[in-house]
């Protein structure tokens, strides 16, 4: 897989994808099936879009028709964590403005900050392979999508991080099943056995009821429940592709504070 994923990279070597910034030391994820190979990117009347609902965070679902605009990671320094916070702690007009007003009492985003992301905001790929080349380069949980709930609404723009759940890449192929899409390697998911093309039906024994959304809230709730519990790991109740039957999987958890100490860290 990562020989036919550099193979890819090579055939479309001529596309213009912005370089990855210099501050940057993480590094692209690896998933397996190759997350900039499995993302379900489509075309519809000139604009990159989904072919069907895919989750990339736990609040975010994208779904057909919704124009995905851009990718970006912000080219940020350690003093420039508190700016990069301002921008995003308030809707989407207040965040990128060049100054709040000043009777809010909210701080002021610095004007290079706001530069930086009304530049990202402007950009707009229109083919998926762009998208796709800068997935197999960027630092995937640093990285943003720039996209808006419908085209004719363009003015509306919403910015959101990737970030998965213990290493899975979340869809519905098919419109109804929740279904992993793809693991990353050596992730909680990946060590419990957990493989793209799984079924989720239930976490921590609630049925995810064929929804994203609820997927989500579920999968936060167990997890919730175990570190209030201390216990060592969630379940997940999977189907297997071409399987009735179902099973369940144990996804650890984090180590507790608790069992630190009693480890003397």
């Amino acid at each position: 897989m990562l020989k036919s994923l550099c193979l890819f990279i090579l055939a479309v070597a001529s596309v213009s994808v912005p370089p990855l910034p210099a501050q940057t030391v993480d590094a692209a994820v690896q998933m397996t099936p190759e997350f900039p190979l499995v993302f379900p990117f489509v075309v519809q009347s000139g604009n990159v879009t989904v072919k069907f609902p895919v989750m990339i965070n736990p609040t975010t679902v994208l779904k057909p028709g919704m124009v995905l605009r851009t990718l970006y990671v912000f080219q940020q320094t350690a003093d420039d964590s508190n700016d990069l916070g301002i921008a995003h702690a308030t809707d989407e007009s207040a965040a990128y403005a060049r100054s709040n007003p000043s009777t809010s009492g909210e701080e002021k985003m610095p004007s290079d900050v706001a530069h930086q992301l009304e530049g990202y905001r402007r950009t707009i790929w229109t083919t998926p392979v762009t998208f796709e080349l800068a997935m197999a380069q960027f630092p995937t949980e640093s990285m943003h999508l720039i996209y808006c709930q419908k085209a004719t609404d363009s003015r509306k723009l919403d910015d959101q991080r990737f970030s998965f759940f213990d290493g899975m890449l979340m869809g519905q192929p098919d419109g109804s099943s929740v279904v992993v899409l793809a693991v990353e390697k050596d992730s909680k998911a990946d060590r419990a056995g957990i493989k793209a093309g799984d079924e989720i039906v239930e976490v921590g024994g609630e049925p995810t009821q064929h929804d994203l959304n609820t997927f989500a809230q579920g999968f936060a709730a167990a997890r919730q429940n175990a570190r209030e519990a201390s216990a060592t790991s969630y379940t997940l109740t999977i189907r297997s592709p071409g399987q009735t039957a179902t099973h369940v999987v144990n996804v650890a958890m984090p180590p507790s504070l608790k069992s630190l100490l009693m480890d003397g860290l």
